[in-house]
């Protein structure tokens, strides 16, 4: 949930994103479907996110979702607008995320974009100049996700670029620790150990976990584009969402994860109307907060 709050004698100073309900994470593709598909699916899901729960959503989610041109980009953005303010502006860069952790910053402070935030609320009050006439409403209209679209298009570009940068990083990373594997036999256990999972650090737990797993299964299942970008997302959405949709291959490499741990629930493509069932029926129910706290930032 976005809020903001400001000084009784100037302009808003600070914003609070919180998360205190059932934190849902949904990969590019799922929120396409649910924009575009089965209209009682969709008005469903915005229920039950009425009821409390809260969507975690990154600037690199509105940079791929401002491809689409046309029709399909128009019900992106009514759909983006009916989210209004539940929603957590969430960091992507898994290895900020670990550090963060190490540092011992809450969950709430782990995973928040600040600079997304900030980015969205100048945009938002660009056209609000002095003697503009234009009035800053900071109504919960004020937090809808569909304007995010139009002040990401002219990033695309290097949006892409980073996320081809990652591609690349992630490979070069696995190999070169493919490279010490087969030095030492011993390389592995020593540098990405099996962790155990702790609730103050579940990012620490997937990233270490994920990492070790693509080494170990590097040959059988080679990375390929866009990878990259999918594992961070990987990380962010199974330690930091109750719910989470990956593509198929992800959603095994998460489930995989050493036991017990307090991973997301993670489902895929074919699972989509599933997952909307198990939500809505949490969130009647009344399903338990997260606890995900609430993160201040300046703007």
């Amino acid at each position: 949930m976005i809020t903001v709050r400001s000084d009784i004698n100037g302009p808003p100073l600070t914003f609070h994103a919180t998360v205190s309900g059932l934190a849902i994470y949904l990969d590019n593709f799922s929120m396409i479907r649910l924009a575009k598909g089965d209209v009682s699916r969709r008005k469903r899901f915005i229920a039950s996110l009425n009821r409390g729960a809260e969507l975690l959503f990154s600037v690199t989610n509105a940079a791929e979702l401002s491809g689409p041109q046309g029709r399909s980009l128009a019900m992106l953005r009514d759909f983006l607008d009916e989210i209004g303010p539940r929603w957590f502006p969430v960091e992507l860069d898994a290895v900020e995320v670990v550090k963060r952790e190490t540092a011992g910053a809450s969950p709430a402070e782990c995973c928040l974009s600040a600079q997304f935030m900030k980015d969205y609320f100048t945009d938002r009050v660009t056209r609000c100049t002095p003697n503009s006439g234009e009035v800053i409403d900071l109504s919960e209209q004020f937090f809808k996700l569909g304007p995010a679209l139009d002040w990401v298009c002219p990033q695309r570009d290097s949006i892409c670029r980073g996320k081809a940068d990652l591609d690349a990083a992630l490979v070069q990373k696995i190999e070169a620790y493919n490279v010490e594997v087969e030095k030492s036999s011993q390389w592995l256990d020593q540098h990405f150990p099996i962790l155990p999972f702790t609730p103050d650090r579940p990012a620490t737990f997937t990233y270490v976990n994920l990492i070790r797993n693509l080494i170990v299964n590097a040959k059988a299942h080679r990375l390929k584009q866009g990878d990259g970008v999918d594992f961070c997302h990987a990380v962010m959405a199974a330690s930091f969402a109750s719910v989470a949709t990956l593509d198929k291959h992800w959603k095994q490499r998460i489930e995989s994860l050493p036991k017990p741990n307090g991973l997301a629930r993670v489902y895929y493509e074919p699972e989509l109307d599933r997952m909307v069932n198990d939500v809505e029926a949490w969130m009647i129910a009344g399903a338990p907060p997260l606890a995900f706290g609430s993160s201040r930032v300046g703007v």
